[in-house]
């Protein structure tokens, strides 16, 4: 891509958000997919699916993740959530992880002024902050603004937010899209992108290993 291309999408991408600015991005093909690598060695995949029933969304989001060592798996992460939504607005979640044997669940449910948490580690709790809650998984850009809630621990926490700019991303069938990147810390410390519309396009951390999310794009 020259850089007079480079231009043209970075142009695209301020039309297209303020065109979708009033809605969810979800993708018209109803499902994001990302190859995952841990080193630069493809460890699994993450996949989200967006099923939409008149103003509800649900959105099942499912990973499974395995690292080898000499061929030989060490670790096993899987990850099936359900997200569900009325119109722009985040209504409810249930989530079950399996960290490498150990088992976690979250499950959101709206109560007055907020959501009611049951997590396995953070326990019981009602949040009823100023900002909106929104879940840990990425698809949505305004989780960048919100209070986040992490579907495995349950706690939630407020991201410091950064933006370095646009750049190409690396895609799981060896092309290239163009995504703005934004840098989150506090809390959490990790790189997502999101594409000219709003898509998500990204995703890297480092946890014991360089994690890297590559969008499957066929």
């Amino acid at each position: 891509m020259n850089r007079r291309t480079f231009a043209m999408a970075l142009a695209a991408a301020g039309l297209a958000g303020r065109a979708r600015a009033a809605g969810l991005p979800v993708p018209p093909s109803g499902r994001i997919g990302f190859k995952v690598l841990r080193n630069g060695v493809p460890i699994g995949e993450h996949h989200l699916k967006f099923i939409q029933d008149g103003a509800a969304l649900r959105v099942e989001i499912n990973a499974d993740l395995v690292v080898k060592v000499l061929g030989v798996p060490v670790f096993h992460y899987t990850l099936a959530a359900t997200e569900h939504w009325e119109g722009d607005s985040f209504v409810g979640l249930d989530s079950f992880v399996n960290h490498n044997g150990a088992h976690y669940e979250v499950h959101a449910a709206p109560t007055a002024g907020g959501f009611a948490v049951h997590s396995t580690i953070a326990g019981d709790y009602v949040y009823t902050g100023a900002r909106p809650m929104l879940p840990l998984t990425y698809w949505n850009k305004a989780m960048l603004q919100a209070e986040i809630l992490n579907v495995e621990t349950g706690r939630h926490y407020p991201a410091i937010v950064n933006s370095p700019g646009w750049n190409y991303l690396p895609t799981a069938e060896g092309g290239q899209i163009v995504a703005q990147r934004f840098d989150v810390t506090g809390k959490l410390h990790l790189s997502v992108w999101y594409d000219q519309y709003d898509q998500w396009a990204g995703l890297a951390f480092s946890v014991d290993g360089n994690e890297t999310f590559e969008k499957i794009t066929t």
